[in-house]
């Protein structure tokens, strides 16, 4: 993550916060200026604003670590100006465990509205202070005790991407089949997000904001799982192209410029000795064309790294790795027998034709 700041980690869970963070606490300074606030009170604002997103990656370790409990590890979490984000490997499909993984970040917010409801009553802080706009040593527990109290509240709503999306999703799986389950879930969440937007326009531009991302996360949460179903019980084999064309690693790049114009394909197999050894996507021609020109050699610009897939390997799962990963395109072998190669573009197809005949 070079745009990111790398925080540090926890039960090997690596933190990071993104750089347009900075501009949440500048506008903050900015606003506070404008407005003729002194600098304590500058102050206390970013200290409440740093506090609240404390209980944000709280909040994330708790679905990162619950997650952890049942084998799916957690790639990052990472904190932005709209809240936080935990990269699950995967989601669990089993209803009860993803109950339980969307659950757990609510309630650790929960548990941290308790624990400052009791600091707050032991140090007998008066609830009165509460209606005060003004962030200051007296309130700020005040403020960050009904800030998670409304952080565990919304993420509860049953819309995705937020947890009580999942949490509804997962209680209707007990019952009827996934897919099924996330169209439900996914409807009521669009429903929702336009809702929102209907009384953003009206008394909040923030509520439109809200509304959006809620009716595109709905989309795409229902999208994805619908992907992934028509995906399963299928290998590699079942999309792997064995026509596919081929190119010598010590081949100048015009020699691939006029097999890209000569074809449809966008992705090459470098080979030696009739050998593949990796893979040349039009992206490398390009760049190995701006850095080097046209008698750049391919095996300059090609990846030589290429990523391996066995035909038997279930299909969902390689195009998990390829839509999630920097390589896009795969070497498909059967034992040590070169079939062919797959790109992100041949699973793409093969949803669509099954997504045509399900229909």
């Amino acid at each position: 993550m070079k745009v990111s700041l790398y925080l540090g980690k926890y039960k090997g869970i690596k933190v990071f916060i993104h750089w347009t963070f900075s501009l949440l606490l500048l506008w903050i300074i900015i606003s506070n200026i404008r407005s003729g606030a002194a600098i304590e009170d500058t102050a206390w604002s970013l200290l409440f604003i740093l506090a609240i997103f404390l209980c944000v990656i709280l909040h994330e370790f708790g679905h990162a670590l619950t997650a952890q409990k049942y084998g799916i590890q957690t790639r990052d979490i990472i904190l932005l100006p709209i809240g936080g984000l935990a990269r699950l490997e995967r989601i669990p499909e089993d209803p009860r465990q993803e109950l339980q993984v969307a659950l757990a970040g609510p309630l650790v917010n929960v548990v941290i509205f308790f624990f400052l409801s009791i600091i707050i009553y032991l140090a007998g802080i008066q609830l009165e202070l509460a209606e005060d706009t003004h962030v200051d040593g007296e309130t700020i527990l005040l403020f960050l005790a009904s800030a998670n109290l409304f952080l565990a509240l919304f993420n509860l709503l049953p819309a995705f991407p937020m947890d009580g999306g999942r949490v509804l999703r997962a209680l209707l799986s007990l019952r009827m089949p996934r897919v099924k389950a996330t169209q439900i879930a996914g409807g009521l969440g669009q429903f929702m997000g336009i809702a929102f937007v209907f009384f953003g326009l009206f008394y909040n531009p923030i509520l439109v904001l809200i509304g959006i991302f809620i009716f595109l996360g709905a989309q795409a949460e229902v999208t994805h799982t619908t992907q992934n179903a028509l995906l399963k019980g299928f290998s590699v084999q079942d999309v792997v192209m064995r026509t596919f064309p081929i190119i010598a690693f010590d081949a100048p790049l015009s020699k691939a410029i006029e097999k890209l114009l000569e074809g449809q394909s966008t992705h090459f197999v470098v080979v030696k000795d009739d050998a593949p050894i990796g893979t040349l996507s039009r992206e490398d021609i390009m760049r190995g064309l701006k850095e080097g020109g046209e008698s750049t050699a391919v095996e300059n610009v090609a990846n030589l790294s290429p990523l391996k897939l066995s035909a038997y390997d279930p299909l969902e799962n390689a195009y998990k790795t390829m839509s999630t990963g920097t390589k896009k395109v795969a070497l498909v072998f059967e034992e040590n027998l070169f079939l062919g190669m797959i790109d992100l573009e041949n699973i793409s197809e093969f949803i669509m034709v099954k997504l045509a005949l399900t229909k």
